[in-house]
């Protein structure tokens, strides 16, 4: 009997690879996305760090400005205190800084700080 020589894979083991790798990535991806959601998460966070920072350097320079009625995120940019291309994905010109139990505390809306300048 005459044996051939055959090489490559047969189909079951090409079948046995492909669940292996649907297996694996079944488990990755899920950990892939939450992490990145965690870095997005991280980086909001230090961009509202950054203007409530820039809020307490404006507060600093015009010492005449009420703290407690807040300070535009439009106003901090245009002083120059913050590039409004660092922010922009965050927040618009309405955002605000607003004084608040003796901390920063950073506004979605301008409606929510009382005559924000």
């Amino acid at each position: 009997m005459k044996r051939l020589n055959r090489k490559g894979f047969t189909l079951i083991e090409l079948m046995a690879v492909i669940a292996i790798l649907v297996i694996i990535m079944g488990i990755a991806l899920p950990n892939i996305t939450s992490s990145i959601e965690r870095s997005k998460n991280k980086q909001k966070e230090s961009k509202i760090q950054l203007i409530t920072s820039a809020a307490d350097l404006y507060f600093d320079r015009h010492s005449t400005a009420d703290k407690t009625n807040g300070v535009l995120v439009s106003t901090l940019i245009s002083d120059q205190d913050i590039p409004g291309v660092e922010i922009e994905d965050i927040c618009d010109n309405t955002c605000c800084v607003k004084y608040v139990s003796n901390k920063y505390e950073f506004k979605d809306n301008s409606t929510e700080c009382n005559n924000a300048s």
